[in-house]
C-alpha cells in the first residue's frame, strides 16, 4: 500500500505541475507603451487626449490630471481599454517614437486581453496631435 500511495502521490504532483503551468501560459502579455513629445503644455495635452477619447465614444473611468493620467474603456466594445500618461520634462518615457517637443504623451491598450499595437495607437496620436494644432 505505501508503493502505492507513493504513486498516488507523484501523480498528484504531476497534476499539481501541469496546472501551474497552464495557468502560467494564460497569463495575458503587458500592453507596450507608445510615446509622442509634443510643443504643448502638459495641460492642453491632458485636455485634447481627453476630448479625443472622449469623442471616439470612450468612457473616463479614471482620470487625474495632477497625475496626468487618463485611463478609459470603449463604452461599445466590452474588453477595449486605453491607458494615457502625460508627463513634461524629465525623463524620455518608453516607446518613444517621435521627438517634437518637451511634453510627453504615453499610450497603451487592450483589446480582448490582447495588448493594442502601434497601428491602433497611431490614429489616437495623430487625432490629439491634429487637436492641438501641431499638424499641418
Amino acid at each position: 500500500m505505501t508503493a502505492w500511495s507513493g504513486g498516488r502521490k507523484a501523480a498528484w504532483l504531476g497534476v499539481l505541475v501541469g496546472l501551474l503551468l497552464l495557468t502560467a501560459c494564460a497569463v495575458s502579455p503587458q500592453p507596450q507603451p507608445r510615446s509622442i513629445a509634443v510643443q504643448a503644455t502638459a495641460d492642453e495635452t491632458l485636455k485634447a487626449t481627453l476630448a479625443m477619447l472622449a469623442e471616439r465614444g470612450f468612457v473616463i473611468r479614471h482620470g487625474d490630471g495632477d497625475l496626468g493620467q487618463l485611463d478609459a474603456v470603449l463604452a461599445s466594445r466590452s474588453g477595449y481599454e486605453i491607458h494615457a500618461q502625460i508627463t513634461s520634462g524629465g525623463e524620455r518615457p518608453p516607446g518613444l517614437v517621435m521627438q517634437n517637443g518637451d511634453t510627453y504623451l504615453t499610450l497603451s491598450g487592450r483589446r480582448g486581453g490582447q495588448p493594442l499595437d502601434a497601428l491602433e495607437l497611431d490614429p489616437l496620436f495623430i487625432d490629439v496631435q491634429n487637436r492641438l494644432g501641431l499638424l499641418p
